[in-house]
């Protein structure tokens, strides 16, 4: 099992070991990040390496998802490892507020991107909105992978798959915060649960 790297998927972690303490599920847990590792630690869950283990299932919090079970993660503490995640879970689980449910995807898209001549490559973003490099107590935000986070706001995506493509064109940029595809199912949250899945499981 893996959860994203981000605040949400701590809350979520420790729901998780309760339940799993008290039905005694075994759980081994991928961690996304060294607070994710510290908090398994801490809570006697066993840490697995994505390396040695297959990742069966998979939660993610998104800020936007849409109907085509695409989503954009704009909190997380690397995006590399929430991609890496996302590509070999057997399920991937979106949780998501109701509200961000929408047909088509729009706003605010962030990018991993490399320390090395970042401003050439916040420079280069600017092609695909307005981008910022995102900041921390007015230091560079550092990811868990020690690469920084730029924001580009994109007023309309035409195409998720060619934002995706000319973005990994441009030198520096190692990942984006688009996730095209790979959901499978997504939990909606607003008072009450609504679960809309594109997989039948037993």
């Amino acid at each position: 099992m893996a959860i994203g790297s981000d605040e949400l998927g701590e809350k979520l972690l420790k729901k998780i070991a309760l339940k799993s303490q008290e039905q005694e599920l075994g759980l081994k847990i991928v961690p996304t990040s060294l607070r994710i590792a510290t908090l398994c630690s801490s809570l006697k869950l066993e840490i697995a390496s994505i390396n040695e283990h297959e990742v069966d299932t998979a939660f993610e919090f998104a800020s936007i998802v849409d109907r085509n079970y695409n989503f954009v993660k704009r909190n997380s503490n690397s995006l590399v490892r929430d991609k890496m995640i996302a590509q070999s879970a057997e399920e991937l689980i979106i949780l998501a507020e109701e509200k961000n449910f929408v047909e088509k995807i729009s706003g605010t898209i962030p990018f991993e991107i490399s320390t090395f001549g970042w401003q050439r490559t916040l420079l280069q973003l600017q092609k695909l909105g307005k981008a910022k490099l995102r900041e921390k107590n007015s230091q560079p935000f550092r990811t868990e992978t020690g690469h920084y986070l730029a924001d580009v706001e994109c007023d309309e995506i035409y195409s998720l798959e060619d934002l995706e493509f000319q973005a990994k064109t441009i030198a520096g940029v190692l990942e984006t915060g688009l996730f095209i595809g790979y959901a499978d199912r997504i939990i909606l949250h607003n008072g009450r649960i609504e679960v809309k899945s594109r997989i039948q499981k037993p």
